[in-house]
């Protein structure tokens, strides 16, 4: 038996104008869900499954399941056990996808899931993954958001010192443990940025959206400048949060939200959407 459907309020929050743009195409919806995190309920997935549904042409779910035994490891789990835990971490997400899955609804586009390990052999995947580990070793700003990103959600420390939430907090010291762990999470992130980049070249998709219930500080590289590792002009990113959820770390918005201006981006200020999205 599926899910039963609730309804719930969706804020929406396009990260650039031309996210927006990309946005009201509608072509493809990308659901990024991680493990071991209690945001991504079965409730909450099926939520977000028919909101996607009713906006998109196409829907697609995908785990990611790369690296967390590094990531574990690294966390100090005993050798023995983090095989075990890793998989027990993608079963139980799995399920979770299963049930949103078959709850959703037959009048909308049926939502493909996916293990981020299926494309580990996919080339245009393999492609995109060479370009992010070019960026983090010749890319300062691009490498320093990374370890913003890292060090804001998996080592929970506050998010960078310039006051503007990209970049700037990797030239600190780091002591041996947190440098591992950050060499981990650098792993575990990798995995993921090439759908960041270019889903729509992965997948076979006119544009597609990145959906995910958080602001980034990856954002700011990979949107708001004119030069280095940038996500495809067919790619967005969207903030999708229910009205009710409390808010986790994250950017503290659309650089509009902050006042903060850089070059490159689409137009001028990001206004705040209007739309309020139900499901």
């Amino acid at each position: 038996m599926g899910v039963s459907r609730s309804a719930v309020t969706f804020r929406v929050r396009p990260f650039t104008d031309r996210c927006e743009r990309i946005q009201r195409r509608g072509d493809h919806a990308l659901i990024g869900v991680s493990t071991n995190n209690s945001y991504f309920s079965a409730e909450r997935l099926t939520a977000l499954v028919h909101w996607a549904q009713g906006k998109f042409r196409a829907v697609d779910i995908i785990v990611a399941d790369l690296h967390i035994d590094t990531v574990l490891s690294a966390e100090g789990a005993a050798p023995e056990s983090v095989g075990r835990r890793a998989r027990r971490r993608v079963t139980d997400v799995r399920r979770r996808i299963r049930k949103a899955v078959d709850a959703a609804s037959p009048d909308g586009p049926r939502p493909g899931s996916h293990l981020l390990s299926d494309f580990q052999h996919n080339a245009v995947y393999q492609r995109l993954r060479a370009d992010v580990d070019k960026a983090l070793r010749e890319d300062r700003e691009f490498a320093n958001a990374c370890h913003d990103m890292i060090r804001l959600h998996l080592l929970s420390r506050p998010q960078a010192a310039d006051g503007n939430g990209f970049g700037g907090v990797g030239d600190e010291p780091e002591d041996p443990t947190e440098h591992t762990r950050i060499q981990a999470g650098l792993q575990y992130l990798g995995g993921e940025l090439p759908f960041f980049l270019d889903t729509p070249s992965i997948l076979g998709v006119p544009s597609s959206v990145s959906c995910y219930h958080l602001f980034t500080p990856i954002l700011g590289p990979l949107y708001l400048r004119k030069n280095g590792l940038r996500a495809a002009v067919n790619q967005a990113f969207l903030a999708v949060t229910p009205v009710d959820a409390p808010h986790g770390p994250s950017h503290p918005g659309r650089p509009g939200d902050t006042g903060h201006f850089t070059p490159g981006r689409d137009g001028g200020s990001v206004q705040e959407s209007p739309a309020v999205e139900q499901s």
